[in-house]
């Protein structure tokens, strides 16, 4: 299997890890993991495709738009009515094209962020997960204390991911994360080894960003990055380092 064919399969592959058991993929996934430029290409992939599915879920149209579209569309028209669109049908069609315009822009500007962000800006939103296992009790407890600086976290990457920290899929590369609360405001930390996401560059020094509503801040150490997410503002993020 060469890159082309590869890509070919990687395109159908559903954000989220959520394809990784499938035989049909098992080649292609195997030819990132061994070509880093395939490796890389497939990490923006993803990362993007999971921007998309959280930006277009996102969207809710107007109240009131189905009943007016359904309404309209059995009103009758007379048998030499010239053919014109009905001003709720062009209505209807700007409401729509404004909406996807809205999401595109919010896409194209995650893009802009490497694949480990805005993969985490996007996950950040959906429900919080649970947590079992000592290793990540024991983390999840020093993440809620207020003495713990995330700028100098040290982690078990082996042991969390063997014993019970929520595993997401990332390019076929596991993303640790691990959900928690200081006064009162959620934060979302993912983990990954640098090792797996050679293309990244990685952040020594802490760097924070703002997209859509919501906040992040990715940094890294010798063997991992990390970028923690809140729906809070970035003052949030800086109390934490």
């Amino acid at each position: 299997m060469n890159n082309n064919e590869a890509k070919f399969l990687l395109w159908a592959y559903r954000p989220g890890g959520r394809d990784a058991d499938d035989p049909a993929f098992a080649g292609a996934l195997a030819q990132a993991r061994q070509d880093p430029a395939l490796g890389a290409w497939f990490a923006r992939e993803q990362a993007f495709d999971t921007v998309v599915a959280a930006q277009l879920g996102s969207i809710a149209p107007p109240p009131g738009l189905r009943e007016a579209i359904l309404t309209g569309a059995s009103v009758s028209r007379a048998p030499h009515e010239a053919r014109r669109w009905p001003v709720w049908l062009a209505l209807a069609a700007s409401v729509v094209f404004l909406l996807g315009a809205s999401a595109l822009w919010r896409m194209r500007s995650a893009r802009e962020m490497d694949p480990l962000t805005a993969f985490a800006m996007a996950d950040a939103r959906t429900e919080t997960p649970l947590y079992r296992g000592e290793a990540t009790n024991n983390l999840h407890r020093a993440l809620e204390d207020p003495a713990t600086r995330l700028a100098s976290l040290s982690i078990d990457y082996p042991t969390l991911r063997a014993t019970g920290c929520h595993t997401l899929s990332l390019a076929g590369h596991d993303v640790l994360q691990i959900c928690f609360q200081r006064g009162g405001t959620w934060f979302h930390l993912y983990m990954v080894q640098r090792a797996d996401f050679p293309e990244i560059a990685a952040r020594d020094e802490p760097h924070i960003m703002k997209h859509d509503g919501w906040s992040a801040m990715a940094w890294a150490d010798p063997q991992h990055m990390y970028v923690v997410a809140t729906s809070a503002d970035p003052a949030a993020l800086r109390a934490l380092l």
